[in-house]
């Protein structure tokens, strides 16, 4: 591999296209890199040094500096091409850089490198949910014909502009197209990064009306079910009677609890619901809360995926009657996904995929015994839990906090350790979900109930029950014992 001059091309300014020259097997490919020198023009950026005349740099060394940049730049392409052994022939090279190989020369793809075999590779590192539409987006890419494997990487701004003109007369949604076509970007930054297309071959751009705009799903605003009307299904849940002519009563009622269960529990989706487990952060809130990583997010958003979901008296009462007994490190709702199921497997995207169904269907048939005249889903719970703190004006933190989305990079390094909003205050909020009497507010006579416990055991005794934590005042040692208690264990040391 060299930089050089094509020299068996000579323009009629005496000039010669600048190559890079790959040589293998007796073979040799000329890719050129889109400039032009005389022979005694590139001499001079060979061995340019840095020195210019008046203490000023030397323009021929600056562009040798480039070139020089450049070399490496593809050279760490082959390097990696050689590693992974595929390369073979100058025809691997070619395709490499190119996408297609000479059709002078009648060869398949030697490198068996091709934009859908990347696509492939992207499906296969993917969760098997993901991998799913992945995989519906590459075939529906096949089924359009706008490109074909034997042309490598081959694929510009023309090509997805074709797919997406297929998919809109195919009658496809919006919606969908803007998920296939999102899973094509993620396959273009792949070879980006690779080194198969270059940056100028992305084809997507919200501004560029030369590129292609993903379509943004549209808004599910409107899947929103009240705080009456979720209290509504929560007493038909408590005390309702399903009228005689329903089949399998008992899976409708557990349904019922499950969808109120997403809604409670910070709108969780069916798969949170699914892994939720009796564990250590069960125990050590003294089982006043659950803890959990979305699905969906915790494998890339660590920071913004932690959910911490107070359990208020009502998500007790339904707990008590559809979740398994507590157990420690067991799920809370095994009929769900079930022990031993990898949930990244086929098997429990297909459960889930079901169990939503269920959902659906069983809560289209409960809704309108409580006057609701929408169909709830599982999307309800989430879009509800949201929009029904916003309107009983609780601060959009909080809700941020709670849903599990990420605020950004700010102070994300000190909210690993210091949880904004302690149990209580959640507590408080997400008991604005439903219109039942809850109180537990440990605001209500703090002073008088710290005053009682100092007079019994004294000051010192007190800061030494919440060491190695450390108080400055009242107030906050009044707070550091209620973590660690809890107001009704206070009011028992009390006496």
């Amino acid at each position: 591999m060299s930089l050089t001059l094509d020299t068996t091309h000579k323009s009629a300014s005496g000039q010669y296209h600048l190559c890079l020259r790959f040589a293998m097997n007796g073979k040799r490919y000329y890719y050129r890199l889109g400039e032009k020198y005389s022979s005694a023009e590139f001499d001079i950026i060979c061995k340019a040094d840095g020195r210019g005349r008046g203490g000023n740099v030397n323009p021929s060394y600056v562009k040798r500096q480039e070139l020089s940049a450049l070399y490496s730049k593809y050279e760490r392409v082959i390097m990696d091409m050689s590693d992974r052994g595929k390369l073979k022939s100058v025809a691997n090279i070619e395709i490499l850089l190119t996408g297609q190989a000479d059709k002078r020369l009648k060869v398949d793809n030697p490198v068996n490198e091709t934009f859908l075999s990347v696509w492939r590779d992207v499906i296969a590192s993917r969760k098997a949910s993901t991998a799913d539409s992945y995989n519906n987006a590459i075939n529906c890419f096949k089924e359009s014909k706008v490109y074909d494997e034997a042309d490598g990487f081959a694929v510009d701004t023309l090509t997805v502009q074709k797919w997406v003109q297929y998919m809109n007369n195919a009658g496809y949604k919006s919606s969908t197209i803007g998920i296939y076509l999102r899973a094509l970007r993620v396959v273009f930054n792949t070879c980006i990064r690779k080194g198969y297309l270059r940056e100028a071959d992305y084809p997507f751009s919200a501004k560029d009306p030369d590129k292609v705009t993903i379509p943004v799903g549209g808004s599910r605003k409107t899947a929103v079910l009240s705080i009456p009307e979720m209290t509504r299904l929560y007493v038909f849940f408590l005390d309702g009677e399903l009228p005689s002519g329903f089949r399998n009563k008992e899976a409708k009622n557990r349904t019922l609890g499950m969808f109120l269960c997403q809604y409670l529990c910070n709108g969780c989706n069916l798969y949170d619901l699914a892994l939720l487990r009796y564990d250590d952060y069960y125990e050590i809130s003294e089982r006043k809360a659950f803890r959990f990583f979305r699905h969906k997010t915790a494998e890339h958003s660590e920071a913004g995926s932690e959910v911490i979901v107070p359990i208020i008296p009502p998500l007790k009462i339904i707990l008590d009657k559809i979740a398994a007994p507590v157990a420690f490190g067991q799920l809370v709702f095994p009929f769900i996904l079930g022990e031993g199921v990898d949930p990244e497997s086929k098997e429990a995207v297909n459960k889930i995929h079901q169990e939503n169904k269920n959902i659906a269907k069983r809560m289209k048939a409960i809704a309108p015994l409580v006057g609701i005249k929408d169909e709830p889903t599982s999307t309800y719970a989430r879009h509800s839990f949201a929009t029904n703190l916003s309107q009983q004006g609780v601060p959009l933190d909080y809700v941020t906090f709670a849903m599990g989305h990420s605020t950004g990079n700010r102070g994300q390094i000190t909210k690993r350790y210091i949880s904004p909003y302690p149990i209580y205050k959640q507590m408080e909020y997400n008991s604005k979900l439903l219109l039942v009497q809850y109180t537990e507010n440990p605001e209500d006579g703090w002073e008088s109930l710290l005053s009682a416990l100092k007079e019994k055991y004294g000051e010192d005794c007190l800061k030494a029950m919440v060491a190695p934590e450390s108080a400055a005042n009242d107030r906050e040692l009044y707070q550091l014992l209620s973590n660690k208690f809890g107001v009704e264990g206070l009011n028992v040391l009390k006496g």
